[in-house]
């Protein structure tokens, strides 16, 4: 009934009448691109992006204080752009946004919690065994722990591989074994080096909203979501009453957590095809919590580096050289670990990340020299629900479903619809918002099809 009246009864007449040509939710990295591009696809074509926070960025933000952080800022979403290749260098050059390897601060170290050195060779063994079994699998996807434990016997050597779960922020129970190897694998090929932003990954949103000024509209909740071939109307919330419009072309970009927990419900259902491919996949889960302290009480020969625990859901990572870049560490929680902290809220959940912090330096009484943190809660937040997609068991090849149009109208971009291995990452997005332009483009025949540049 809702859908009936916002959209009115005869298509064609609504459809010459819609408030807009293309309506893109969300103003992250895969709404923006989209909005960008086709900004300069046609003379004339109007296009509204709604973003639900009081900013742009979505899963990229960087916090600054010029009093008491590094001039580069702190990371508490997007960490670094993923490999020399990745698509996103075309913004990168064209904004000017200085950027270093991760590695610059020197040789990296890496340790377990209890002082321990990994085993590389052993694990890169039971990498190529397990590579090895898949690829004759021809039976139903498990899950990864599953998969793992009918192939290791070893209990030790099974929490060693399921460090490549947990890198995925995923329960090795919760996540597809094809998609952790070949995924993986895939990844492997692709990644050679991880670079930072410096001043701050959310500088290239910044910049990207800037060069579409006018076209997004901040603090626009959408709540509802109604379709027909060739229109679609949105009900959302702009800064708190409810309101609502057409547009002929609808891009969603909104985390699959938010989709997943009816933050946004559309009407009619997507089709079976499409909503088999969202349930496939799930949110990953994660908590960020930086710290500043007041002096390091760390080792030199940790920094740059990482203290984990075996299965990586507890992560310490030192970026930056003690004469290069203070006193910081990173606290990234995966998991249970994640979900221990978020249950915890952030003032325990401090608590118990200093605690870890303890017995890993072996140092006590480190909360006395602690001058600045943020505890950042991805599993909770309500505009993601989770850090970004894992593939649930069973799920895995599903991704590519949600690139397809759902009755020439509706469009899904973002990370999640991304392809191996680009999807869980910033760059991954950007692919999804020029593919989800470009679908718009030749549906509307805009004229010249979108550059990505």
């Amino acid at each position: 009934t809702g859908g009936v009246s916002l959209l009115g009864t005869q298509p064609g007449n609504a459809a010459v009448g819609a408030d807009y040509d293309v309506v893109i939710v969300g103003a992250g990295m895969a709404g923006m691109t989209a909005a960008r591009l086709l900004s300069r696809a046609g003379p004339g074509l109007k296009v509204l992006v709604l973003e639900a926070r009081d900013r742009v960025g979505g899963r990229l933000l960087t916090l600054h204080d010029k009093d008491l952080l590094p001039s580069h800022g702190v990371e508490i979403g997007a960490q670094v752009i993923h490999g020399s290749r990745a698509p996103t260098w075309e913004l990168i050059k064209r904004y000017d946004i200085p950027t270093r390897p991760r590695a610059a601060g020197g040789e990296s170290h890496f340790r377990f919690l209890d002082g321990s050195q990994p085993d590389w060779d052993r694990l890169e063994a039971l990498h190529s065994e397990a590579s090895e079994v898949l690829a004759s699998e021809i039976g139903p996807d498990v899950s990864y722990q599953a998969f793992i434990e009918s192939i290791i016997a070893d209990p030790q050597e099974r929490e060693m591989m399921y460090t490549e779960a947990l890198s995925w922020s995923a329960e090795p129970d919760r996540i597809s074994a094809r998609a952790v190897i070949k995924d993986g694998a895939l990844w492997n090929d692709w990644h050679d080096e991880d670079f930072q932003v410096i001043g701050g990954y959310s500088a290239m949103a910044e910049k990207m909203a800037a060069e579409i000024e006018g076209r997004i509209q901040l603090e626009s909740q959408v709540t509802d979501i109604f379709y027909r071939r060739g229109l679609a109307g949105i009900r959302y919330k702009y800064g708190g009453i409810a309101t609502a419009l057409t547009c002929r072309q609808l891009i969603i970009t909104v985390p699959l957590g938010v989709l997943q927990g009816g933050g946004v419900k559309i009407e009619p259902a997507v089709p079976a095809a499409h909503q088999r491919a969202i349930d496939s996949l799930e949110m990953g889960q994660a908590v960020v919590v930086p710290m500043i302290f007041s002096e390091p009480f760390w080792g030199a020969e940790t920094a740059p580096g990482s203290w984990s625990d075996y299965a990586d859901r507890i992560s310490f990572n030192f970026h930056h050289a003690p004469k290069a870049g203070g006193n910081a560490v990173l606290g990234w929680f995966a998991g249970a670990a994640a979900q221990e902290l978020s249950a915890l809220g952030p003032e325990a959940g401090l608590g118990r990340v200093l605690q870890w912090l303890e017995e890993a330096s072996g140092q006590r009484g480190i909360a006395s020299k602690l001058q600045w943190h943020h505890f950042k809660d991805w599993v909770t937040d309500p505009y993601t629900m989770g850090s970004y997609s894992i593939t649930r068991p069973g799920g895995h090849g599903q991704r590519q479903v949600l690139m397809k149009p759902v009755e020439g109208t509706l469009y899904f971009a973002g990370e999640a619809t991304a392809p191996p291995p680009h999807y869980q990452t910033v760059h991954g997005a950007y692919l999804s918002g020029i593919r989800a332009a470009d679908q718009v483009a030749s549906t509307l025949k805009a004229g010249a099809k979108p550059a990505a540049s």
